[in-house]
């Protein structure tokens, strides 16, 4: 599997639709959870950018070259700039290609990124074109039209 750094504004677009969602989640090791809002949105976003970078560096073995100075430098120097009205569906697959590109390390599943990324998608559900509308039952009546 191959793994890239995602852009600066990826990060933004994932974590503008946070701050739209009104969405909470930790971004520390003590769990708290805390409203992504325009205050606590460069946190966020040099948290995801951080684990992004990790994976990338562990995936390649940058470990100590130049290009893992780079990345520690685009971590520490992340700014969060808002993107508003980020659609459901973008910011959906922004969120699947950034999990995607930080899976690389053996503990992803327990870091702090991975626990955002999957409540965020759980919340982004809710926003998804056709779901107020869909049964939230489904049987086999509702089975067989519901193509």
């Amino acid at each position: 599997m191959s793994a890239f750094v995602v852009s600066t504004a990826h990060i933004d677009t994932i974590v503008s639709a946070a701050i739209d969602l009104e969405f909470f989640a930790a971004r520390t090791d003590h769990g708290t959870l805390e409203r992504v809002c325009h205050e606590t949105a460069t946190a966020f976003g040099k948290m995801l950018l951080a684990e992004n970078v990790r994976s990338v560096i562990h995936r390649y073995r940058l470990t100590g070259g130049a290009e893992a100075f780079d990345y520690a430098e685009l971590v520490a120097t992340y700014t969060f700039r808002y993107r508003p009205c980020v659609r459901a569906g973008i910011a959906a697959k922004a969120l699947d290609c950034f999990d995607y590109q930080s899976c690389e390390t053996d503990n992803y599943e327990k870091s702090l990124a991975y626990a955002f990324t999957c409540r965020m998608a759980k919340a982004l559900n809710k926003h998804l074109a056709g779901y107020e509308a869909a049964p939230w039952g489904i049987d086999d009546r509702i089975a067989a039209t519901a193509h």
